[in-house]
């Protein structure tokens, strides 16, 4: 796990960096999911072969495509596109397509394969934290796929060393009826508090961004939220990625 990558590739037009792109980073940025974004990684002089298509679109494990009229008809997103659906083909890379301002039936034949996959239809009056949700719940998954425990359940009958306070709120959890969302997200929100009071997971990495899942959560709504079932889904990842490394670096002293 401590391989594992999270880097992920943007590809896009120029003219619609601001009206979608720096959202998305915006959002991205703050689940500490690490971009590659040309203003981030490249500077004038910088050989755009060597670093746009080299170092991100052949090399990341992941690519957020935004595909609209402007990308279509952009020379270097197209290049960067073939590159993606030829990795994609091989399985190296995980592809988010967003449709933006665009209809799926207008999409070009030589990107008719983006329609294969789930995809996003936004447009400048859709908000792009869902977007960022999507993603976010992708790799929360990825990263689980090398934990030992990957569901609450799994934690729940598992005898961890765990505090006993979050043993009991684990086993609460898991009888609160399915539908009941803003109960889960609460009772989540205190099992993550707890454990985060009881050993500093700030020092490993991979902790980063289901850290920061539940603090801009708590953040950005303090818990007076409408959820979905793919936030809860987000949210029960970073929780079980949380529980894994505090059985891996806290001891019962720690407790």
């Amino acid at each position: 796990m401590e391989n594992f990558s999270i880097k992920l590739f943007i590809c896009f037009s120029a003219k619609d960096r601001y009206d979608i792109v720096q959202p998305v980073v915006y959002h991205l940025k703050n689940y500490d999911i690490h971009v590659w974004y040309d203003r981030y990684e490249m500077v004038m002089g910088d050989d755009r072969i060597e670093k746009n298509l080299g170092d991100g679109a052949k090399r990341c494990r992941y690519a957020l495509i935004i595909l609209s009229a402007n990308t279509i008809s952009s020379l270097c997103a197209t290049e960067e596109i073939k590159i993606l659906e030829s990795r994609y083909n091989r399985g190296e890379v995980v592809i988010f397509p967003v449709l933006y301002e665009l209809e799926p039936s207008n999409i070009p034949p030589e990107f008719g394969w983006i329609k294969k996959l789930i995809f996003k239809e936004v447009d400048r009056a859709t908000g792009t934290l869902e977007i960022c949700n999507h993603i976010a719940c992708r790799i929360t998954q990825d990263m689980l796929s090398c934990c030992k425990y990957r569901t609450i359940k799994e934690i729940a009958y598992a005898d961890l060393p765990l505090p006993k306070s979050v043993s009991t709120l684990l086993n609460k959890y898991i009888q609160i009826d399915y539908a009941n969302l803003n109960s889960r997200v609460a009772v989540l929100y205190a099992i993550y508090v707890i454990i985060a009071e009881s050993c500093d997971l700030t020092m490993v990495p991979l902790c980063e961004v289901p850290t920061n899942v539940f603090e801009r959560l708590f953040a950005e709504t303090l818990l007076n939220l409408t959820v979905d079932y793919r936030e809860l889904w987000l949210l029960e990842n970073s929780l079980c990625i949380l529980v894994n490394y505090y059985c891996t670096y806290c001891t019962e002293s720690k407790i």
